[in-house]
């Protein structure tokens, strides 16, 4: 007997590598810029939800801006540009998103994938209050929580992350 095939859930996501060009900290090479490479994973229109607030080349111009890949220097980088550091989530305990603007929750994970799942649940709760239109998630992409690993989990988990989120890998 032959089962009939159902159609697998429609993804809104796309996958975009760019390459952007920001100033090098070495000093040995003063005046010379080097590549530095991201990689954006689109879930559910997050690019358009940021068009949308004229955060989107907000986010990519700001990441120009950063030399290392180093959690507070990034998000002194958003600070700059505006963005509101260690935004109260839940009035219930001390979470915070590392960074948030007009509804856009920003969260920089440079060490754990467990952190990452528990970001999640924190936005869908967020999401379910009205408190959060877009995630967009900061990581790398040669140590854990690895870019790669964290573009699985979302399509793993894509029934259940109702919001669009931006996940951004840095190299």
């Amino acid at each position: 007997m032959v089962t009939p095939q159902t159609d697998q859930p429609k993804h809104y996501s796309i996958f975009i590598q760019e390459a952007t060009k920001i100033e090098t900290i070495n000093p040995h090479m003063k005046g010379k810029s080097t590549m530095a490479k991201f990689e954006l994973f689109i879930h559910r229109k997050a690019d358009r939800m940021l068009e949308e607030k004229g955060l989107y080349q907000e986010i990519k111009e700001t990441l120009k801006q950063v030399k290392t890949i180093n959690h507070t220097e990034i998000q002194e980088a958003f600070a700059q540009k505006g963005w509101i550091k260690e935004h109260q989530i839940c009035p219930l305990a001390r979470w915070t998103w590392d960074a948030c603007k007009d509804k856009a929750a920003l969260s920089i994970e440079l060490s754990l994938i467990d952190a990452v799942h528990r970001d999640f649940l924190r936005a869908s709760l967020a999401k379910k209050h009205g408190d959060l239109d877009v995630l967009v998630y900061i990581t790398q992409t040669y140590k854990e929580p690895k870019f790669h690993n964290i573009k699985r989990d979302i399509e793993i988990l894509n029934d259940i992350l109702s919001y669009p989120i931006l996940l951004i890998g840095l190299t």
